[in-house]
C-alpha cells in the first residue's frame, strides 16, 4: 500500500516572492562578506564596481545619462527593503535622500534568525561600491551618512556639444 501524495503547497504571493529573493540575496552577500573579511571585502567590491560600470557603459551613451543612473540602482535596492527615500533631479546634480534605509531593519531581522553578519553597517559596503561604481564611469558622487540615513549627490555633466555634429 502506497502512502497518499501530498497535498500541494499553496503558490507563494507577490509579496512572499519578493521576501523570498531577499533572504537569498541576503544571505549570499552576508556569505561573501564571513568568507571574504574585512581584508578581502574591498577586492569584491571593486570586482562588483566593475562589473556595474561596464554593464552601465553598454547601457547609457550619454556621460550625463550614467550620471544620473548611478543612483537608481541603489534607489531600486533600497525601495525593495522598504525605504523611506526621495529622489531629486536638478539640472547639474541628481540627489537620493534615505531618510530610513530599510536593510538597516531586515540586517535586524535576518541576524535575530541567525544569519551571521560581518559589517557593522551596510554602509561599509554601499559606499564604498558607489564611489568604486561611479570613479570607473568618471562621474562625481557625494555622501553623507546619518543614523540609518543618507544622501547622496552625482554632479551630472554638461552635453557635449560638439557629440551631435556630423
Amino acid at each position: 500500500m502506497s502512502s497518499p501524495e501530498p497535498e500541494p503547497e499553496p503558490a507563494m504571493t507577490d509579496a512572499e516572492k519578493t521576501q523570498f529573493v531577499l533572504g537569498v540575496y541576503f544571505r549570499t552577500q552576508a556569505a561573501i562578506e564571513k568568507y571574504l573579511g574585512a581584508d578581502g571585502l574591498p577586492a569584491w567590491t571593486d570586482r562588483v564596481a566593475t562589473i556595474n560600470s561596464a554593464a552601465m557603459l553598454k547601457r547609457i551613451e550619454d556621460p550625463a545619462g550614467r550620471a544620473r543612473d548611478l543612483l537608481t540602482g541603489l534607489a531600486t535596492m533600497l525601495d525593495v527593503y522598504g525605504s523611506d527615500t526621495v529622489r531629486t533631479d536638478e539640472p547639474r546634480s541628481t540627489s537620493l535622500a534615505v531618510r530610513r534605509c530599510g536593510i538597516y531593519d531586515y540586517r535586524e531581522r535576518a541576524q535575530a534568525q541567525g544569519v551571521e553578519l560581518t559589517l557593522r553597517r551596510p554602509c561599509e559596503y554601499c559606499v564604498d561600491l558607489h564611489h568604486r561604481t561611479a570613479d570607473k564611469l568618471g562621474v562625481k558622487v557625494e555622501h553623507e551618512l546619518g543614523e540609518r540615513s543618507c544622501h547622496w549627490t552625482v554632479q551630472v555633466p554638461e552635453a557635449d556639444p560638439g557629440k551631435d555634429l556630423p
